[in-house]
Formats: C-alpha cells, sequence, structure tokens
C-alpha cells in the first residue's frame, strides 16, 4: 500500500499570485494519478502486485520510468528534482515574506535557477572526479553516440551529492559576490532545498533499483531483492560465475521474443561467460547487454521465476538515505526556522546533520562495484562526507565569526 503525506501548514508556503505555475503543477500530479487509476481499473493490477510481500522480501519492479506519453518517458528522478525546484522557490518566497530570509523577493526566480544549475553541473563533475575520472577522456564520435563526450552522457554513472553540494556552493559564492546578496541567506535556502530534494531524490534511486544496499543475513520483512543486481554480476564476470550460468534459461525465452539475436544454447552462454571471465571486453558488453535486457524484462513471469531466488535479499538503503538523510534533516531545520535565526546557523547545522547521517548510512549501501571498500573498509561516499565535515567547520566558523566583506547588501 502507497501513503500519500501531507505537510505541516508551516512548510508549504502560500502561492500568492503565482497560480498559473501551481495550475501546471496540479495538472500534471491529476494526470499522473488519473494514469496510475485508469491502469489499475482497467485490469491491469500486475502493476500494482509489484509491491506484493514474495517470501519476506519485496522485489523491486518499478523502474526509472513513471509513464511515456508520445514516446516521450517521465522519468522518476526528473521529477524529483524538477519537484525540488519548485519547491524551492515557493519555499523561497515563503520564508521572504516571514522575514526569515533576507533576499531580495524579485530575484528569488534567478537565485533558484542559479542554484539549480550549480548543483547539476556539481552533481555530474563531482560524479566524474571523484568515481569515474576515465569519463573525461571518454570520447565517441560515431553519430548513434550523442553526446560523444563521456562527462555529458548522464546516465554512465549519474550524480554525486557531494558534487552537489560543492557545486551549490560555488554558485552561490558566485551570485552572491555578483549581485551584493547575503551568501549565508542563500545558503540556508538552499539548505532546506537540498534537505527536501535528497528526501525525493533517494525515494527515486530506490524506485530506479540504483545504488541498493549490502547483502542482508536471513529473510526479514524490510529485504529487497533488485534485479539490477544483474549489472554487478556483469560487471565482475569471474566472481558471479555462477550467477551468471543459471541464466542460460532465460535466453530461449529472450530470443523468441527478439529481443536478442543470439544463439542461445547453454554451451555458448558458457563460453561467452569463460571469454568474459578471462578479460575480453567484447564478451564482457555481451553479456552487460544481455544482462540490460533481462533486466528490463524482469516484470515478466518467467524471467521474475527465474531470477527471484537467484538475487540476494540487500538493505533497502536508498530509503535509509532518503529518511535520514533527508527528511530528518529537513525536519530539524524546519523546526529552527520557527523562529528567525542567524544566516548561516541554518545551513550549518543541515549540512551537519546531513553528512553524519551520511556516514551511518553508508553502513548499509553498497559500495560502486568499481570503487568498492577503501582505507578502514569506508566507502568513497564516506570519506567524501568527512572531507565535506571538515569543510563545513570552517564554514561554521564564518558563520560565527564574520561574514565575507562587500557581499551583504540585504
Amino acid at each position: 500500500m502507497i501513503y500519500y503525506h501531507q505537510l505541516d501548514p508551516f512548510l508549504v508556503p502560500p502561492l500568492g499570485s503565482f497560480k498559473p505555475l501551481w495550475y501546471l503543477y496540479a495538472y500534471i500530479l491529476t494526470a499522473v494519478a488519473i494514469y496510475l487509476l485508469g491502469k489499475y481499473f482497467s485490469g491491469r493490477k500486475e502493476f500494482f502486485s509489484q509491491f506484493k510481500l514474495l517470501d519476506s522480501a519485496y522485489f523491486g519492479l518499478i523502474g526509472p520510468v513513471l509513464l511515456f506519453i508520445s514516446g516521450f518517458g517521465i522519468r522518476w528522478y526528473s521529477l524529483a528534482y524538477i519537484t525540488a525546484v519548485m519547491f524551492a522557490y515557493f519555499a523561497g518566497k515563503y520564508l521572504i515574506n516571514k522575514e526569515r530570509l533576507k533576499l531580495p523577493d524579485q530575484k528569488l526566480l534567478d537565485i533558484v535557477f542559479f542554484g539549480a544549475v550549480g548543483t547539476v553541473l556539481g552533481g555530474r563533475l563531482g560524479y566524474c572526479v571523484f568515481y569515474a575520472p576515465e569519463l573525461f577522456l571518454s570520447f565517441d564520435m560515431n553519430i548513434k553516440a550523442f553526446p560523444y563526450w563521456g562527462v555529458l552522457k548522464i546516465h554512465q554513472g549519474g550524480m554525486s551529492s557531494h558534487g552537489g553540494i560543492i557545486g551549490f556552493f560555488i554558485s552561490q559564492i558566485i551570485y552572491a559576490y555578483r549581485h551584493k546578496l547575503s551568501f549565508f541567506s542563500l545558503i540556508d535556502l538552499g539548505s532546506v532545498t537540498g534537505a527536501f530534494g535528497i528526501f525525493l531524490g533517494r525515494i527515486a534511486n530506490f524506485i530506479n533499483g540504483e545504488l541498493y544496499g549490502r547483502v542482508l543475513e536471513g529473510t526479514t520483512w524490510f529485504a529487497v531483492r533488485f534485479p539490477s543486481e544483474l549489472y554487478l554480476w556483469a560487471n565482475d564476470p569471474e566472481k558471479y560465475k555462477n550467477q551468471l550460468l543459471s541464466l542460460k534459461e532465460l535466453l530461449p525465452f529472450l530470443s523468441e521474443r527478439g529481443l536478442i539475436k543470439v544463439s542461445h544454447s547453454a554451451g555458448d552462454w558458457e563460453q561467452w561467460i569463460n571469454r568474459a571471465s578471462e578479460g575480453s571486453s567484447v564478451y564482457e558488453g555481451f553479456i552487460y547487454h544481455i544482462c540490460n535486457v533481462i533486466v528490463q524484462q524482469a516484470s515478466q513471469a518467467p524471467v521474475k521465476a527465474i531470477l527471484e531466488p537467484l538475487l540476494s535479499l540487500r538493505y533497502p538503503s536508498q530509503l535509509y538515505q532518503s529518511f535520514f538523510g533527508g527528511l530528518v534533516p529537513f525536519l530539524i531545520i524546519c523546526t529552527l526556522w520557527l523562529k528567525p535565526k542567524k544566516a548561516g546557523l541554518i545551513s550549518l547545522v543541515w549540512a551537519g546533520s546531513y553528512l553524519c547521517f551520511r556516514v551511518f548510512t553508508e553502513f548499509y549501501r553498497q559500495p560502486d562495484s568499481h570503487v568498492g571498500f577503501e582505507l578502514f573498509h569506508l566507502t568513497r561516499g564516506q570519506w567524501l562526507s568527512v572531507l565535506l565535515y571538515l569543510m563545513v567547520i570552517s564554514y561554521g566558523y564564518l558563520v560565527y565569526k564574520q561574514e565575507p566583506k562587500g557581499f551583504k547588501k540585504y
């Protein structure tokens, strides 16, 4: 069952003179609701059966795309970003009217846009720097390989939350300097938006089946089986050879439906896996392609029946990080903001709480397969959180002891 919660009235800013934008957003939500209800009442109840309890574990089958409209897919992750940006605008409007933020109302739209651009650029560049620097040197000039440069191919690796924080921080320094605004007030607005955005973004990660948790010993009601675990197998065919061999039963099913154009004999499949285990990049690509097709077909009964006993039971770490890294810091800073606070204090509390919770929840999250564990058996996300925490200490010194000269006008 899916529950929809309403926010406290304090957290919902008045719409004022921005009804057209709100009506558009309400229209989109209504259209989505009608679509889901239509699927249910049209007899396609299997859409909701993905939430059914299977041997005390959920089987993640929702997928990254909410719906297709004329061939254009609306993705959960994109919807999370759009919602967070819209929330930033309305929340900023409300906080300025309540004199919680010392920012000019007429510049709010520019502030939100500038912050969103900084977050997206920082998030992508952060991923490339921290997790996949080889993307900077990845170029493919094939006409079908648009946008040609690995850095611009967001579907390859995605975003880094630490990079997003740094990108937002830098963008606000630039904006505050150019427009003579309070840098700390800009960061405060970004903190409430960031907390809400992380809350939604991690839920989108869970729906997408990405950034899943570590293997959970035993069987519990909150364990999850993620079909996207097959990508982990494909990236390390030597380690997961037995699991990959078990997928041979699915090849006839995929071939009959024209999803793959390869021989589906058990001998060929085993030979591919052996060659991939020996380091052949060509066969590794074949294996990855087949696994990708299987993941896309995971909701089909024959595929699901074979996959389910093969997949590991895992922690729903995305939901842990959504709650502790998004919702809890959001509620903390909203409670603090019930009364006016010194500029910068809200963002200081948010950054400190988020990074602490991030280190804690990373103990339940599976590290990136190409990175693994690092010093003291910690993940790169944990070490980046420690590094940013040191920067937060310096930021706290500025909040309590001084303000950058020449920035503040409001």
